[in-house]
């Protein structure tokens, strides 16, 4: 984009100098002194002399405008953003007028009063441009639009033609944080993933997610919505690193189907398996704890005792909670919950970690204050506003981007920087080409 850099306090009450217009009186003056002298020499004179001589006027005229106009487009690409900002002050509004009275000389050397309009306030902006990013600070200075500042984001939108990542409203400022370039997607339609050496996982789109730092993660999103292939590329990135993997699928559905491969210790259907497998993973989280406090480290976890992590792969909460339908089957359903809960709230640390999937989120299957706990949050296809605030919280984006790309939605990571929810696309597969049950069992 033009205009790369930074600039400060651009405002309506400064005087910017317009080179533009002066180069192009500069240009007219120029070449009119160059048709006049050429003029004169048709007048005065005939010849090779002078046929060489108004030859050379014509280039040297050609030369001129050419270097006026490169000249020209330069300054109007250093100053394209600056130029942009001062009209949208002036569209949206964002000046106030007053009268000044004065008196002048008329032309039979009278003196008459003179009322005049001139800008008394003006909101200031400035900006700040790298080769990926815009960002556009609107400087809060506690006047009429101060609150507006903050409502700019699709007028923004529209005048850059820029996605706008997120906005931040400080005590002074706020902050417009613009993608010039967007991120690249994932693809992962080949079988050819490249051995890893960290804990931390690319996600594509700008997005490497490391459980130590961000721990557990929430996938919700419709039939369609890729959810099912988000989590199975995530299995295998987990696998990938030597992680102790545990699956609890209450709809025997894709994911159960994996008991084939993994076994049938680690693959729970029923809801006696699934409560079997988290009471397993409780205790090993418990027992690690004993063992860490026996040999404290201080700031210590669980990689730093020779641990590899462990993960819970729990999918469609929803429809187990539904399968407590009498008073011994909700007593499974209450242990498994507090089971997840204990997990979500200690189990960072000791490297025991919960994947929640589920197509719809809300009060009843999983509480807000376990939600807010599950570090990188990611809601796939389109939803209504309710259906976000249930799965981001107070991450909650106050207007939501098109989704109109299969495995797109939005994502939240906490520690991450950003304050609200962004837009996101999960990894791509080619499922024609991409043999999952084959490159699982590389990892097994």
């Amino acid at each position: 984009m033009k205009g790369k850099g930074e600039n400060r306090n651009i405002s309506l009450l400064n005087n910017y100098i317009d080179w533009v217009s002066i180069l192009n009186k500069l240009e007219t003056l120029f070449l009119f002194l160059i048709t006049i002298i050429i003029i004169t020499i048709l007048l005065s004179s005939d010849g090779l002399l002078s046929f060489i001589f108004v030859a050379l006027m014509i280039i040297v005229a050609v030369f001129l405008h050419k270097k006026m106009k490169k000249r020209k487009r330069i300054i109007k690409d250093k100053n394209y953003i600056r130029d942009r900002l001062l009209y949208f002050i002036r569209a949206q509004g964002l000046f106030e007028e007053d009268v000044r009275e004065y008196e002048e000389r008329n032309n039979q050397g009278n003196w008459k009063k003179v009322r005049e309009k001139y800008i008394s306030n003006s909101t200031i902006f400035s900006y700040k441009q790298t080769d990926k990013n815009l960002i556009i600070y609107a400087h809060k200075q506690a006047d009429n639009f101060t609150r507006k500042l903050s409502e700019l984001e699709e007028a923004l939108r529209a005048l850059f033609d820029l996605d706008i990542e997120q906005v931040i409203n400080r005590n002074t400022v706020v902050e417009y944080h613009m993608l010039i370039a967007q991120p690249e997607r994932l693809d992962l339609s080949t079988n050819e993933i490249e051995p890893v050496d960290s804990l931390e996982i690319n996600l594509g789109y700008g997005v490497k997610y490391n459980p130590v730092k961000t721990p557990h993660a929430l996938i919700a999103g419709g039939t369609g919505s890729g959810k099912s292939i988000l989590t199975s590329v995530f299995i295998l990135e987990l696998l990938k690193r030597n992680v102790n993997i545990f699956i609890c699928d209450p709809k025997n559905s894709d994911l159960g189907s994996l008991s084939h491969y993994i076994g049938d210790k680690k693959v729970a259907t029923t809801p006696n398996n699934i409560a079997r497998v988290v009471r397993h993973a409780v205790t090993e989280m418990n027992e690690r704890y004993k063992y860490m406090n026996e040999n404290f480290k201080y700031g210590s976890n669980f990689v730093d005792h020779g641990y590899n992590s462990i993960w819970l792969v729990f999918d469609e909460m929803g429809a187990f909670q539904a399968s407590g339908t009498d008073k011994k089957s909700k007593e499974v359903v209450n242990e498994v919950m507090d089971g997840l809960k204990q997990i979500i709230l200690l189990g960072r640390q000791s490297g025991v970690f919960v994947l929640v999937s589920a197509q719809q989120m809300n009060a009843n299957t999983l509480k807000t204050d376990l939600r807010d706990n599950l570090g990188l949050r990611v809601a796939l296809g389109s939803n209504s506003s309710e259906g976000y605030r249930m799965v981001f919280g107070s991450a909650t984006p106050d207007t939501f981007p098109p989704i109109e790309t299969k495995g797109a939605g939005l994502i939240y990571m906490q520690g991450s920087g950003k304050e609200k929810a962004q837009y996101w696309e999960s990894p791509f597969v080619d499922m024609e080409k991409f043999d999952f049950i084959a490159e699982l069992q590389k990892y097994l």
